[in-house]
């Protein structure tokens, strides 16, 4: 990207290492080159100095912590584990997780929102799906039909005789 930090400089800031603010002047250190961009006043130059600093994406490293720097790898990692929690059938671990980690985003989101479904419309185990086979059909985009009475929790008091 370009920038016009003056009448007569313009910064290429792809390939600008960093810069500096002195006083009225300004420093743009290109690799083992620096050019200096003068102004009329202390004011002026801090003004320019902000208004780069707003237009160029700038990460300060003293506040970067271990938690902001969560790659994709991680993510997927950590939705892996959630799916795997949720789906309760340890079959295949492995391929599992390379069908889990090939998948986009956008899929990996859908499956683990998808699998509490799932789940509970199979509630015995030997009949479910193996986790790579419902990964890799895109279970979660299949219509569940859920027993309406396995899954009712109501629970007559003891002190109601008659039925209803």
């Amino acid at each position: 990207m370009k920038l016009r930090v003056s009448d007569t400089d313009i910064v290429i800031t792809d390939r600008l290492d960093f810069v500096e603010i002195d006083g009225e002047s300004i420093f743009f250190h290109f690799g083992d080159k620096t050019h200096q961009s003068i102004f009329n006043n202390d004011l002026e130059s801090q003004c320019v100095f902000n208004n780069m600093n707003a237009c160029m994406v700038v990460t300060d490293v003293r506040f970067e912590t271990k938690e902001a720097k969560a790659t994709e790898d991680e993510r997927k990692e950590k939705g892996f584990e959630m799916f795997w929690s949720l789906y309760d059938k340890r079959v295949d671990k492995g391929r599992a997780r390379k069908a889990f980690m090939n998948m986009p985003l956008k899929d990996m989101y859908a499956a683990v929102e998808g699998v509490k479904a799932y789940v509970d419309s199979t509630p015995d185990k030997k009949y479910r799906k193996m986790p790579t086979t419902w990964l890799n059909n895109k279970g979660w985009e299949s219509e569940i039909k859920v027993d309406k009475k396995a899954t009712n929790r109501y629970v007559k008091p003891k002190y109601i005789d008659d039925e209803r």
